[in-house]
């Protein structure tokens, strides 16, 4: 496995934020709800937009259905964001930070923590938030949607705000949420062009008719 050092502005910043949010007990109990809790809105996005499209589709066939493809194929990519982060933390040794830095007995671990694998790089939270909301943005994008353009916007926000909430409450580090990002990035602009997005989208319109 390759071992990845922290760089000295990472090791900095996480020392600074951590030790901001235990300067407030608000701060201490509300950071780490925030490291976990919009985490939970993606499959409930995902569903409410397929159940949405299952209703619409009854009125307009066409308009439904696009929506059913799009839900699928944003938890099919999700699928393989998932596969390919822990693929990287397969070879990757890098001990998450609340761990090296003696944070894991304090009382603001993540709702997740106990479930969290014990590699920190790269981010799952990171990669997973960002790839949808890049998805739904993409999507927006290439259909000139502005439905899709609003919800990829806000699920960016959400991502954000979960990004610096790991940070801070110490799961991880700035350089494990960067490498998460980079492939909830890259995967999207991947399986958006136009061989693999004609392919998936035909694969979920099957999928959608039959569902």
């Amino acid at each position: 496995m390759f071992k990845i050092i922290e760089p000295q502005w990472g090791v900095n910043l996480l020392q600074s934020l951590f030790a901001w949010m235990q300067a407030s007990v608000f701060l201490s109990y509300r950071i780490p709800i925030l490291a976990d809790i919009f985490v939970f809105t993606y499959p409930v996005y995902l569903l409410t937009l397929y159940i949405y499209g299952i209703v619409e589709h009854k009125k307009w066939k066409v308009q439904g259905l696009q929506k059913k493809i799009a839900a699928l194929y944003i938890l099919a990519g999700t699928g393989l964001s998932f596969l390919a982060n822990i693929g990287v933390q397969f070879f990757i040794d890098k001990v998450r930070p609340n761990v090296v830095l003696w944070l894991t007995d304090l009382k603001n671990e993540t709702i997740l923590n106990h479930f969290m694998p014990s590699s920190s790089f790269p981010s799952d939270h990171a990669a997973l938030t960002m790839w949808i909301a890049m998805m739904s943005l993409f999507r927006g994008i290439k259909n000139k949607d502005k439905k899709f353009l609003r919800f990829g916007g806000i699920l960016i926000i959400f991502s954000l705000i979960t990004w610096f909430a790991r940070i801070t409450s110490g799961v991880h580090r700035p350089t494990d949420i960067i490498g998460g990002s980079t492939v909830g990035i890259i995967i999207p602009l991947f399986l958006m062009r136009k061989p693999f997005y004609n392919l998936g989208t035909k694969i979920a319109a099957k999928i959608g008719k039959a569902i």
